[in-house]
C-alpha cells in the first residue's frame, strides 16, 4: 500500500464515487476508477482507506488531519500484528 495513493482517491473523489468503485471490485471484479496499484488489491486497499480520509473530510476535518489520523491506525494496526 501507498500512502499516496490512498490520500490521491480522497482528494479526486467523492464518497459516493468511491464506495462505487469498492462495490466494482468486491462484486464484480471490475474497476471503474484510475487508481494507482500493482494490482486489484492493491487498489481496494487504496480505496478503502481513501474511503476513510474521505468520510472525515466531509465531516470537516481537513485533508491534511484527516490523513494522518487514519495512517496513525493503519500503523497501530501493523504495530500488532
Amino acid at each position: 500500500m501507498k500512502a499516496s495513493s490512498a490520500r490521491k482517491v480522497a482528494e479526486q473523489y467523492t464518497s459516493a464515487q468511491i464506495a462505487e468503485a469498492i462495490e466494482a471490485i468486491t462484486e464484480r471484479e471490475e474497476e471503474i476508477l484510475a487508481v494507482d496499484g500493482e494490482d486489484m488489491g492493491e487498489r481496494l486497499t487504496h480505496l478503502l482507506v481513501g474511503q476513510r480520509i474521505r468520510t472525515r473530510v466531509d465531516a470537516g476535518e481537513d485533508l491534511k488531519s484527516a490523513f494522518r489520523a487514519e495512517f496513525a491506525q493503519v500503523r497501530d494496526t501493523l504495530a500488532n500484528d
